[in-house]
C-alpha cells in the first residue's frame, strides 16, 4: 500500500468514525450494557438562572413560562441576569418582583458565561438550573432535570433540546439537533455526557467553585463533573424549546461561535483526554468532539489523495465523483437558496457548511480570535 492510498483511507476512516463509526459503537454497547440513574421525585431548594440579553420581546413569555412550572413555588429561586441590557428587558424584569423574580444587572456586557458565574455567585441552593431567554419548557421540565440529582453519583444534568417550529427539520440545525440528541442519548446510557444543552441544564453548585466566566459551561461543565467523580447524564423527559434559525448565514455564525468556544474547553481541559485516567469518557470526547472537529482536514485529505489515486481502480473513480458531486450540490443549493428544501441539495449543503463553519472556527481560534461578549443569534 503506497502513501497516497494510506492517507487516504485514514481520512475516510476519520469522517467515517465521527459520524456514524461512534455512534454504531455506543449503539451496539448500549444492547449489552447500560449505567442506571436513579431517580425520585425529589424537591430540594434549587436556583434558576435565566440569562438575557436585550429580550424585551420575549423575556415577559420566559418568566411566565418559568412561573408556570409545577415545581413548589416556595423551593424555587429564580434569577434573571440582564447582561448590561439597554432595552426594556430590565423594566419588564422588575414588574414580576412581587411575584418573587429577581433581578442582577450587569452594569457592563461581559457575555453570557460570565452573567451565568454572577448569578451562580448570587443562588441560594445547593443545585442551579441555568436557561437562556430564549429557550422555553414544559410545565413538568424542571421537576424531571430535578430528580436525577437523587442519584449521588450525578453531578450535571442535561435537558434534550426540541425545536418550537413545526418544519424544523427543514434547517439545517433541526436535523443537527436530531442526530445530536440521539448521540447524547446512547452516551448518557453507556456513560457520561461530554456536552450538555446549554439553553437548560442543571448542575450541582459546589462543581461550579471555579467558574470560567469566557469559556462555554455547556461543554466545560460535564468534564469538571468527571474530575471530580460525577456522571453528566440526558433527562430525556426534561425538554428545552427554541425556535430554528432559518437564516443559513446566521446560523453559519452561531455554528462557528460555538465551536470556537468548543476548542477553548477542549485544551484547557485536555487532561481528559487521558484515557489511562479518564477511561472510557477519553474515548467520548475524542470521538464526539475532536475526531468531529478533524473531519474538514479530512475531506480535504480524502479529496485531494483521491485524485492521485484515480488511476488505481474504479473504487477511487467512483469515491471522487461522489466527493465531487456532493461538494457541487451544495455550491448549487448556497446559490439558488430555494434548492435547501430538497432533501438531494439539502443534506450535502447542511454537511459542508458544518464542516466549513469548524475550518472557519480553525483559523480563528488559531488566531487568537475570541467571542466573550455575548450576542444571542437571533431567531
Amino acid at each position: 500500500m503506497d502513501a497516497a492510498t494510506l492517507i487516504f483511507w485514514i481520512a475516510v476512516f476519520g469522517i467515517f468514525w465521527a459520524y456514524f463509526g461512534y455512534w454504531l459503537m455506543l449503539k451496539l454497547i448500549s444492547l449489552v450494557y447500560t449505567k442506571k440513574v436513579l431517580k425520585e421525585d425529589i424537591h430540594p431548594q434549587i436556583s434558576l438562572i435565566i440569562t438575557a440579553y436585550n429580550e424585551e420581546r420575549r423575556i415577559r413569555e420566559k418568566i411566565e413560562n418559568t412561573l408556570s412550572m409545577d415545581y413548589p413555588k416556595d423551593r424555587l429561586e429564580i434569577i434573571v441576569v440582564s447582561d448590561a441590557s439597554t432595552d426594556r428587558t430590565d423594566e419588564i424584569v422588575r414588574s414580576f418582583a412581587d411575584r418573587g423574580i429577581q433581578l442582577l444587572r450587569i452594569p457592563e456586557r461581559h457575555g453570557k458565561h460570565y452573567g451565568q458565574g454572577r448569578g451562580i455567585r448570587m443562588a441560594k441552593s445547593d443545585i442551579v438550573v441555568l436557561t437562556d431567554a430564549t429557550t422555553f419548557l414544559e410545565k413538568d421540565g424542571v421537576s424531571k432535570i430535578i430528580r436525577n440529582f437523587a442519584d449521588p453519583a450525578i453531578g450535571c444534568v442535561s435537558s434534550e433540546d426540541r425545536m418550537r417550529t413545526a418544519d424544523s427539520n427543514a434547517s439545517g440545525e433541526g436535523m443537527y439537533v436530531t442526530y445530536e440528541m440521539t448521540l447524547r442519548s446512547l452516551e448518557s446510557k453507556v456513560g457520561s455526557l461530554v456536552g450538555v444543552s446549554g439553553s437548560f441544564y442543571a448542575v450541582r453548585k459546589h462543581l461550579c467553585e471555579h467558574w470560567i466566566d469566557n469559556m462555554s459551561s455547556d461543554f466545560y461543565m460535564p468534564s469538571v463533573s468527571k474530575i471530580n467523580g460525577y456522571r453528566t447524564v440526558l433527562e430525556s423527559e426534561a425538554l428545552g424549546y427554541y425556535d430554528v434559525v432559518r437564516d443559513p448565514e446566521k446560523e453559519f455564525i452561531r455554528k462557528v461561535r460555538t465551536v470556537v468556544h468548543g476548542y477553548e474547553v477542549l485544551f484547557r481541559f485536555a487532561r481528559v483526554l487521558n484515557p489511562f485516567r479518564y477511561g472510557f469518557y477519553a474515548v467520548q470526547m475524542f470521538s464526539h468532539k475532536l475526531c468531529r472537529w478533524l473531519v474538514p482536514l479530512f475531506m480535504v485529505v480524502a479529496f485531494v489523495s483521491n485524485i492521485f489515486l484515480l488511476n488505481h481502480g474504479v473504487i477511487y473513480q467512483i469515491s471522487f465523483v461522489a466527493q465531487a458531486l456532493v461538494y457541487l450540490l451544495a455550491i448549487l443549493a448556497f446559490a439558488a437558496h430555494r434548492l435547501q428544501d430538497i432533501v438531494m441539495f439539502k443534506v450535502p449543503f447542511f454537511f459542508v457548511m458544518v464542516n466549513l463553519s469548524i475550518l472557519v472556527a480553525w483559523y480563528k481560534y488559531l488566531t487568537g480570535q475570541e467571542y466573550v461578549v455575548w450576542d444571542a443569534t437571533k431567531r
